[in-house]
């Protein structure tokens, strides 16, 4: 039996706002501020590609889980992610009327029906697929200051 998938978001999501939390007995309060020259700001600006600088700092200094950086889509990116939730949408609405005219007997089970449903779950899956190769920072070009 597969976990249901908003178990599974459910579960990213806390793990992915881990970095980020603050226990109640442990609430931020105090401002610390320091000079640096303005290479050492260049410096961190870059090592920090993506991530809150304070956050940054706060897990280099403390032994803490170096946050995940902000990813950055480009807008060709977002519109096209855009339409493809619409068609996923789409096709898992067509997925669900058939699924349940054929529970309801209005539909038989024909071997067309289970390739057509098969094909829905084939292009559900490319869908996929193409979504999280969009959302993917380009690998040219990259640094992978987190590794130090």
């Amino acid at each position: 039996m597969q976990p249901d998938p908003r178990t599974n978001l459910s579960n990213q999501l806390a793990d992915t706002l881990t970095n980020r939390s603050v226990a109640p007995d442990e609430k931020r309060e105090v401002t610390i501020t320091f000079r640096a020259s303005y290479a050492e700001k260049t410096r961190l600006e870059q090592r920090c590609s993506g991530v809150v600088q304070s956050d940054y700092i706060r897990a280099r200094l403390f032994d803490y889980p170096l946050p995940h950086p902000k990813l950055v889509i480009p807008e060709v990116n977002r519109q096209a992610i855009y339409e493809l939730k619409k068609i996923g949408n789409n096709l898992n609405q067509q997925t669900r009327a058939i699924n349940e005219a054929v529970k309801i007997g209005s539909q038989p089970l024909t071997n067309e029906v289970k390739l057509y449903l098969k094909t829905l779950e084939e292009l559900t899956a490319l869908l996929e697929q193409t979504r999280q190769s969009l959302t993917q920072p380009s690998v040219e070009g990259q640094r992978n200051d987190y590794q130090s």
